[in-house]
């Protein structure tokens, strides 16, 4: 959790300083991307390793909502990138690992990423958001399984090793950025039993083309991992779990590793 405690301040600056620091005590090389998106000035942090034309990105956002510590949204998802980053130091992939701006203003850090590196050269995407809270990694797939953009992250055998469940519906965040230019993606979360059979529920729905009823949105405000974001009343950093960040930090350094030793 040394992370997420480090991360997980109110203050938007402070929550970016902590992130720099991490990375400069870990020796790691990084570059900050600054770019103005409309009325925002923006600054995503970038670590990225064997640069080329089809780099994998893998990202998280480090700002919060005003007046939160973020601690699940998104500091969870900026550990398990630091702790990728340390792991994958001998990774051959071309990957990108993102420390997302202003995700929570309408994902203009991915928006300006992608400008400045130019979709062309990206192979595909991984969005990490919310992987603090729950017993499970849920991941939607979007119809990406066995994609090998994926750098064997997405192999059938590596998802069932994990005991990774897939959905087809996961609330939207930086990977819209991506997927608008259609850029393959997928988004990644940890969530409880209870809530993962919502999501199940809400994606046949989508999937059937039936409108989601004022019951479905009832429902949606009271799932469990709705109470740990957005000044929700377990959105603190006690309500995060390391074991969660190390289920999906092995999951994908397995992934990236396993399938680079093939």
């Amino acid at each position: 959790m040394k992370y997420v405690e480090r991360i997980a301040k109110i203050d938007q600056l402070e929550r970016k300083q902590a992130i720099i620091d991490l990375l400069n005590g870990m020796g790691v090389p990084f570059e900050l991307q600054s770019a103005r998106v409309g009325d925002h000035c923006v600054e995503n942090i970038l670590v990225s390793r064997n640069p080329s034309d089809a780099r994998l990105v893998i990202g998280a956002h480090y700002d919060s909502v005003d007046n939160s510590t973020g601690a699940n949204d998104d500091a969870s998802g900026c550990s398990v990138l630091l702790h990728l980053i340390d792991r994958l130091r001998d990774c051959r992939h071309s990957v990108d690992f993102v420390f997302f701006d202003r995700e929570e203003c309408v994902d203009h850090g991915s928006e300006a990423y992608l400008d400045l590196v130019g979709k062309e050269r990206i192979a595909a995407m991984i969005n990490l958001d919310m992987c603090g809270h729950g017993d499970s990694i849920v991941v939607s797939d979007k119809g990406n399984v066995g994609s090998k953009a994926f750098c064997g992250v997405l192999d059938t055998e590596m998802l069932e090793k994990h005991t990774v469940t897939t959905v087809g519906f996961l609330p939207n965040g930086d990977d819209d950025r991506f997927a608008a230019c259609e850029i393959p993606n997928i988004s990644v979360c940890t969530l409880y039993g209870p809530d993962i059979e919502f999501f199940q529920y809400l994606s046949r729905q989508i999937q059937e083309g039936k409108p989601l009823t004022e019951e479905d949105e009832k429902q949606f405000l009271s799932l469990d991992v709705v109470s740990t974001m957005h000044l929700g009343e377990n959105d603190r950093i006690a309500s995060c779990c390391q074991l969660c960040i190390d289920k999906v930090t092995e999951w994908l350094a397995d992934g990236l590793m396993g399938d680079a030793a093939q």
